[in-house]
């Protein structure tokens, strides 16, 4: 059993406020060299930084600064463009509550977002003093590159708090946590060729999230030694879209540098990313729509309200896992299909863990008419698959499973998420870099997700990475502390370990050992290894059709 993760009391909006005076005894036990003694809370929580004073409040053990801008507000001339470095400010920014999150149609909070100006981050810090520089975790939060923020709710019934709360792995690893927002779907993946005309020091287009993903890493290189975290010691991490992300990040000579570990839970990068040239032939295909075609383009969209924008752009985005605004191509933070820079070797050999959960794909087909036949499930299949179906049914027979319900949520997560990931695990270590992969088997006990049959659904490790629900059963709390003791250890010295656990093994293709993560963890060998087999063959034809029709 499980109950509602911890809830904040209200806090001062999230704006400026008067700088915090400081009390002449303070002053003269600084000058004497006594500041370490009895710090405030707002000492404790004042941070300077080289664009201004920022404050934030004690939570527990941990101190947290929410909403912290680390890049001007892409509103304007700025839609669509890189982002540029923040306007330092006076006084004091009160960093007490999450920030908008980015333009969306009702994320994980439930809401629309028609908020342009979003890009802000969080951190997280133990209040106890340490000599030696923490490892840093930054959060890339998932959502399909779409929707989503660092402050979404709990999408449970009857769960209060937030999924990415990140003081409680703060305080009990000791280390420090930041999550980040990111441009989203239109604002964030919007690969107009006129972009690169704008902007001679980045002459592409597209990728704007990835971008500004890009510059919260630099404010965490330039700026995180303020809240006690080691610039050199930083591991990303991300689920979901934000497992994908963080894949990219590997390849991208844009990001090479600003981080030294990654983990990618859910979510690989080397399947078919779309061209530039596809992204132009979509943007441009937008504007005519919006009557916006002719020789400005973009100052014609630009002076489109953000609403309008949004709304317009839904139908572009609204099928799971074939957005037409996604990751492209773009021969500058992209300089190739990831497949191929990781083949070539061109990667951050950083240590890298990768995994996958058992049942990822039933939580994608609750909002679809279920399959109640073995002849709705071949046609489903064919429906998405044409010719290729035949071998897919041949590896799912419906027999095989409960229900051919069951069985197409078994190729959905397969072959969107499972294999995808395996296989980015393969590349990664085949040019020997240190890589761990695992699955997590946990049949979450949240209540809606066992009545709905969810098994370890997509994003079900979530609350045990960042303990944002508090699991009552000693056996599910006990794993919640297992991994954040992996997770966290990983970021500290590169290898996932944990005490008195089973020993993670270094992933290789030959071996193919997999670490199983349930209440009982073990280490099992080639788990789906013949399905995936069967996805990597598919994937191969795609490059093979793409080649041949370009």
């Amino acid at each position: 059993m499980c109950k509602p993760g911890r809830t904040r009391k209200p806090t001062p909006s999230h704006g400026f406020v008067t700088r915090a005076l400081v009390s002449p005894a303070i002053v003269l036990m600084a000058i004497a060299g006594f500041a370490s003694l009895s710090q405030s809370a707002d000492d404790q929580t004042l941070i300077h930084l080289s664009d201004g004073d920022v404050q934030g409040q004690l939570n527990d053990a941990s101190r947290e600064f929410l909403g912290i801008p680390f890049a001007a507000p892409p509103v304007g001339e700025l839609r669509w463009r890189p982002p540029v470095p923040v306007t330092p400010w006076s006084g004091v920014v009160g960093a007490t509550t999450f920030s908008p999150a980015c333009p969306q149609q009702a994320g994980n909070s439930g809401t629309d977002s028609e908020n342009e100006d979003c890009l802000y981050l969080n951190v997280w810090t133990p209040q106890a003093t340490q000599t030696a520089p923490r490892a840093v975790m930054v959060w890339i939060h998932g959502g399909g590159n779409v929707t989503g923020s660092t402050g979404d709710g709990i999408p449970f019934p009857d769960y209060d708090g937030h999924f990415y709360d990140g003081h409680l792995l703060a305080e009990e690893r000791n280390v420090v946590v930041v999550s980040l927002n990111y441009r989203l779907g239109v604002f964030g993946f919007f690969a107009h060729p006129d972009l690169a005309s704008e902007n001679l020091a980045y002459p592409y287009g597209g990728n704007q999230g990835l971008l500004d993903q890009v510059a919260a890493l630099e404010w965490v290189r330039d700026n995180i030694a303020a809240f006690g975290g080691d610039p050199g010691n930083v591991t990303i991490f991300g689920e979901s879209a934000g497992s994908i992300d963080v894949c990219v990040h590997q390849v991208s000579p844009l990001s090479r540098g600003l981080f030294h570990r990654a983990i990618s839970q859910s979510g690989g990068c080397t399947t078919l990313q779309r061209t530039a040239a596809e992204g132009a032939a979509t943007a441009q295909g937008f504007a005519a729509a919006e009557g916006c075609s002719g020789p400005d383009e973009l100052g014609c969209l630009r002076a489109l309200p953000a609403a309008t924008v949004l709304a317009d752009a839904q139908p572009l985005v609204a099928t799971p896992g074939a957005s037409q605004l996604g990751i492209v191509v773009d021969g500058g933070f992209l300089p190739d299909q990831p497949r191929t820079l990781f083949d070539s070797g061109e990667y951050a050999k950083v240590p890298y863990v990768l995994g996958f959960n058992s049942d990822e794909g039933t939580v994608f087909l609750l909002s679809t008419p279920p399959v109640t036949t073995e002849a709705e499930y071949v046609a489903a299949l064919e429906a998405q698959l044409g010719v290729f179906a035949a071998d897919v049914v041949a590896a799912y027979p419906a027999g095989d499973f409960a229900s051919p319900q069951d069985a197409l949520a078994s190729v959905v997560g397969d072959a969107f998420l499972v294999c995808p990931t395996y296989d980015v695990a393969r590349r990664s270590a085949a040019g020997r870099a240190r890589t761990y992969l695992y699955n997590f088997a946990r049949e979450t006990p949240i209540p809606v997700a066992q009545v709905l049959g969810l098994g370890a659904f997509h994003g079900a490790e979530i609350p045990y990475v960042f303990g944002s629900i508090s699991f009552t059963g000693p056996s599910d709390a006990g794993l919640g502390r297992r991994i954040r003791e992996y997770w966290s250890r990983f970021a500290e010295r590169g290898r996932p370990r944990a005490r008195q656990a089973v020993g993670w093994p270094r992933y290789k293709d030959r071996s193919d050992r997999i670490l199983r993560v349930n209440i009982q963890l073990n280490v099992v060998k080639g788990l789906r290894r013949d399905k995936c087999e069967m996805w990597w063959a598919y994937y191969d034809s795609q490059f093979v059709a793409s080649a041949t029709f370009r």
